[in-house]
């Protein structure tokens, strides 16, 4: 029996709007995340893709991505999958990691 899995990145947020390094720190999805959350949706329904089991990293922008992807679904949080810290640059400008990298 084969099995398929489907990975996803949280919608935009506020950090992601504003050119902002996020990494573990949160930041709240823009409406623009909201939207996209919900058209993944739309798209898994329409094609009728359903999820035996869903899993989040523990971050809001995560947690309400999916939310919105699949408003019905109940689904496991787990701080295992959250994104790495950046330390002192968590919130400064992704212009600086460029630089750095």
């Amino acid at each position: 029996m084969s099995k398929i899995l489907y990975l996803m990145r949280h919608g935009q947020t506020m950090f992601n709007l504003r050119g902002k390094v996020q990494g573990a720190s949160d930041s709240p999805l823009t409406k623009l995340g909201i939207s996209q959350a919900k058209q993944a949706g739309h798209y898994f329904k329409h094609n009728h893709i359903t999820f035996d089991e869903a899993y989040s990293s523990s971050s809001e922008r995560a947690c309400d991505t999916l939310e919105n992807v699949l408003p019905e679904q109940a689904y496991q949080r787990n701080k295992g999958l959250k994104e790495w810290s950046f330390g002192l640059f968590e919130g400064d400008s992704v212009q600086l990691l460029d630089a750095v990298w």
